[in-house]
């Protein structure tokens, strides 16, 4: 069998770094930088806009920068936000997990970006490919709704969630077009289990969270990891008391329907395991197969994204004014960001529950200004040394 090239070079980065990476030193520790984001943090708590949050900065070799603000829980209890707190990552998911599973398969010969997905999943009779899933430019519309499909069905299973995917209305031939789109990893997810033989989340552990010794990096935590979990949202359920999912994903398609092993949401992490996972791609920019997932297919640049994250051509609401033009980027339902500038060198990772206890709230003029605090110092710092 092919050795797996991302495998290896993840292998190679953990003998290589692990130290440095397990003690996240911190420095580079400017006080203006940290006085600003103290400062942005502290406006965001005070207004609502989020219960707490941990912000971390790293390059391609060490953590910057990494601070917890707030509280992780505001109700029913009140407890402080830390480090090392698990959030839901939401559809920051996608990137982290989906794709990068899937590049590890065209890494290893097994997967081909070229192939039709009915050649992988049998419900599907499209004419779309692995590419136009990842950019989201398959045609497919954005979301299902949860409620009518579980009336309709009378169940509530990943079968069922696959039927109306091969079944619900186009929106436009592929890669015509793009249309934000859950679906489409969710049959990424499908076309990972039908090659391995094993659910998304053994499949991702195994060719990325373990070998990138993401030890924090979970689909469906168990129950000893609950006190390390940021809750996310109190939702009403019908004829029964309210409920506050903790450990448990947010996403409905996700919770409801794919049960959390799911292929657009159901990551939990926390900020330190995603340093490691921006600093191997930073360290790796110019690997033939991250460079491909971290750019945008030429033929399809008018998605504005890349295979598997969302572009900074297109994408300018949350990444601030500095970052460079070949920064990619991605965001969470939940209150989770990640933007990585293979240019600087940079990654910055915001992880906020901003939908505890309800959902509410827009991050993006949040997540812009500490972008640009950050690449004020940092970038200035790395180009005078």
């Amino acid at each position: 069998m092919k050795v797996n090239v991302i495998l290896r070079l993840l292998l190679v980065l953990l003998v290589l770094n692990v130290h440095e990476a397990c003690a996240a030193p911190k420095v580079h520790e400017h006080a203006d930088a940290v006085e600003e984001i103290d400062s942005l943090m502290a406006d965001a708590i005070e207004q609502g806009l989020i219960p707490g949050g941990v912000v971390c900065v790293t390059d391609k070799d060490t953590i910057l920068f990494l601070k917890a603000y707030g509280n992780r829980q505001v109700f029913p209890d009140t407890l402080p936000m830390t480090e090392e707190t698990m959030f839901d990552l939401a559809s920051l998911s996608k990137p982290t997990s989906t794709a990068m599973t899937v590049f590890s398969l065209v890494a290893d010969g097994r997967l081909s970006l070229d192939d039709y997905v009915s050649r992988y999943v049998p419900q599907i009779t499209d004419s779309f490919n692995i590419t136009h899933l990842l950019t989201h430019t398959s045609g497919l519309p954005s979301y299902l709704n949860v409620k009518r499909l579980v009336e309709h069905y009378g169940e509530a299973t990943p079968e069922v969630l696959l039927d109306s995917i091969s079944k619900c209305p186009r929106i436009s031939r592929p890669g015509e077009q793009v249309r934000y789109s859950c679906l489409n990893y969710i049959l990424l997810q499908h076309v990972i289990q039908n090659i391995e033989g094993k659910p998304l989340s053994e499949a991702a552990h195994e060719r990325v969270f373990f070998p990138l010794q993401m030890s924090h990096t979970t689909y469906m935590p168990d129950s000893s990891l609950l006190p390390m979990i940021a809750p996310t949202e109190y939702i009403p359920v019908p004829d029964a008391d309210s409920v506050l999912l903790h450990g448990e994903v947010h996403d409905p398609l996700a919770r409801v329907l794919n049960h959390g092993n799911s292929g657009n949401a159901g990551v939990f992490s926390c900020a330190r395991d995603l340093a490691r996972l921006g600093q191997f791609l930073l360290r790796n920019k110019n690997n033939e197969y991250v460079s491909q997932m971290t750019s945008m297919p030429d033929s399809l640049a008018f998605s504005g994204r890349t295979l598997g994250w969302g572009h900074n051509d297109s994408i300018t609401s949350y990444t601030g004014t500095l970052f460079g033009e070949n920064t990619y980027c991605h965001t969470g339902y939940t209150g989770t960001s990640m933007i990585i500038d293979p240019d600087s060198e940079l990654c910055l990772i915001i992880l906020t529950n901003r939908v505890h206890p309800k959902d509410k709230g827009n991050l993006n003029p949040l997540r812009g200004a500490v972008a640009d605090a950050v690449f004020r110092y940092w970038a200035d710092a790395y180009k005078e040394d």
